[in-house]
């Protein structure tokens, strides 16, 4: 009966199925991702932390359930919060040779928006303990099993840390299986507690030791735990507890005590001094060196460059300190992330009388001559700032020589030299940047999509009221952006053009944004995702219209919608 309820769901027809509610709202889910119900494809990830919290904690309680499962052909899965798989207990090779199969193993993650209805995802998007049996999975290929999984959450701050997972073949499923789950995650939560506790009392004595002997702000911080005194809570602005956090993990990857000067978010300049506490985290002393500037905070980005979040914002505070001090500035990031565009601004903002130069390194194989020549009256120009570009390109020879070239005393300019990619530069060559850093991409900054986009609309629809809908902002925070910022850049422009005023809707954006695919896709998958995407676009969104205009099967359809990570949409 489920089975055919499942057929019914799949064909869209106007029948409620009679299966479980939870049941149904998680294959309304797996069919909204896009999930193939007749195939399986999950990201895997090798370079997860296989000695976590979580795992350290679980691990003596697992060892016992896999003793009590002893012949029972059952298997036991501990995942992280995002369905990762983390540890898996299994005895005997026939259900191993299973689970391999279905590729429920380390690393692979069984969230719902990649595999569908399941005990593990299910689990987590229910928020409770969830049950599929055979044919209530989304996906053919796990129906000849069946699984119990269980949320776990830290008891003292609420959040989901993970799920434990029972699964085992169809015909082996037992009723008393939620009820293990559920007792053996209520184990792991109270290891979690335990843990937890310690460390955080002596996260908190660490705290009330220093602000006794110490004075001015006072910032602490261990996992989710954050302790702060009364002058750190005026000083610091929301946005300067993620930079803070971030400094101390890099600041403490030596295991010692250190200090450095950093820009917050309220334009004051501050000393921290940063020390390990003791069982994990750190304790930090933050000492204003001066007042704040008058006016506009220096961290904002200036014009021409736009984002809010921590790691653009750390670049715009680098980047201004560098070009204050005069201080040779090295930035590596990927293409398009915008690390000639913050330089520029930046510029801009502090020098504009001043010249603005870009030599780019590839220009240095076609002319050799010229290029040195506007090199040295470039670097000699007062205030000037001057960009090297692509020094990933230079040869090895050249590079060396370009090293020479900025040894001599009586340079004038603020040289910052940018890199896509891996490098090998000479030591040589390095030692004239005072200081590196890397621009992060789009992807790992996706908020900034919301402040960047207003910008573009404003540089390429001047004097026209634009504006792009909540929808399609949705569709832009989804795309996994390759491209980083450039590429935004040309989705804008495309938008405009396919609507020159109004409200840009997701229909208006290029093809290349409705998809989440987790490679970069060749020029014959470009072809087919974007045939695939104007199909469903003319079918309304129905999946057998869409495959009967194509002429191919309705699962492959399916298959090709999880595969590129497409997004149904409609045009206003």
């Amino acid at each position: 009966m489920v089975a055919r309820a499942r057929e019914s769901f799949l064909a869209s027809d106007d029948k409620a199925p009679k299966v479980r509610q939870e049941i149904l709202a998680s294959w309304k889910r797996s069919r909204f991702w896009g999930v193939a119900p007749d195939d399986l494809e999950m990201p895997y990830r090798p370079d997860l932390d296989f000695d976590s919290r979580l795992v350290r904690a679980a691990r003596p309680v697992l060892d016992r359930l896999e003793r009590q499962l002893t012949g029972t052909d059952t298997s036991v899965i501990l995942t992280d919060a995002r369905g990762l798989v983390l540890d898996r207990r299994v005895e005997g090779t026939g259900l191993q040779r299973r689970l391999d199969a279905i590729s429920l193993a380390p690393g692979f993650s069984y969230a719902e928006e990649h595999v569908g209805t399941n005990g593990i995802g299910t689990a987590i998007e229910q928020g409770q303990v969830s049950c599929v049996f055979g044919a209530e999975h989304f996906t053919e290929r796990l129906q000849l099993m069946s699984c119990a999984g269980a949320p776990i959450r830290d008891p003292l701050s609420g959040r989901l840390e993970g799920v434990i997972d029972l699964t085992t073949r169809s015909e082996q499923a037992n009723p008393l299986m939620p009820a293990l789950v559920q007792e053996t995650a209520t184990l792991i939560e109270q290891r979690l507690a335990e843990g937890g506790s310690e460390r955080e009392r002596a996260l908190l004595r660490e705290f009330m030791a220093t602000a006794r002997v110490g004075r001015g702000a006072i910032f602490s911080v261990t996992g989710d735990l954050v302790i702060v005194n009364a002058a750190a809570a005026r000083l610091l602005a929301p946005s300067d507890h993620q930079l803070l956090r971030e400094r101390a993990d890099e600041l403490l990857a030596g295991h010692r005590d250190v200090s450095e000067e950093i820009l917050l978010s309220q334009g004051h300049t501050v000393r921290l001094r940063c020390r390990p506490a003791l069982g994990g985290g750190a304790v930090m002393e933050i000492h204003v060196v001066g007042d704040a500037p008058a006016g506009r905070p220096v961290t904002v980005p200036p014009p021409g460059v736009a984002g809010g979040s921590p790691g653009w914002t750390r670049v715009c505070q680098i980047v201004e300190a560098a070009c204050r001090s005069r201080s040779w500035l090295l930035l590596r990031g990927e293409a398009g992330v915008g690390k000639l565009a913050v330089v520029r601004a930046m510029h801009r903002r502090l020098n504009p009388a001043a010249r603005f130069a870009v030599i780019d390194a590839a220009d240095l194989r076609s002319d050799a001559t010229s290029w040195i020549g506007r090199l040295r009256s470039d670097l000699g120009a007062p205030m000037a700032t001057v960009v090297l570009r692509h020094l990933e390109r230079l040869p090895a020879d050249a590079a060396t020589r370009l090293a020479g070239m900025l040894e001599p005393a009586g340079h004038r300019a603020w040289v910052v030299g940018t890199v896509t990619g891996p490098a090998n530069l000479p030591h040589s060559l390095l030692g004239h940047f005072s200081e590196s850093l890397v621009v992060p991409p789009l992807r790992h900054r996706v908020d900034d999509v919301r402040d960047i986009v207003p910008v573009l609309l404003r540089r390429h629809a001047a004097h026209r009221r634009l504006i792009c809908s909540p929808q399609a902002m949705h569709t832009l925070l989804r795309a996994p952006w390759p491209g980083n910022v450039a590429q935004l850049d040309r989705v804008v422009q495309a938008a405009v053009t396919a609507r020159p005023t109004g409200r840009i809707e997701p229909g208006d954006l290029p093809d290349e944004c409705h998809t989440t695919s987790r490679h970069v896709l060749t020029p014959m998958e470009a072809i087919e995702r974007d045939a695939i995407s104007r199909a469903l676009d003319e079918s309304g969104g129905d999946k057998r219209k869409a495959a009967a205009r194509l002429g191919i099967s309705r699962a492959t359809v399916y298959r090709k919608i999880r595969a590129f990570g497409l997004e149904i949409r409609s045009r206003a």
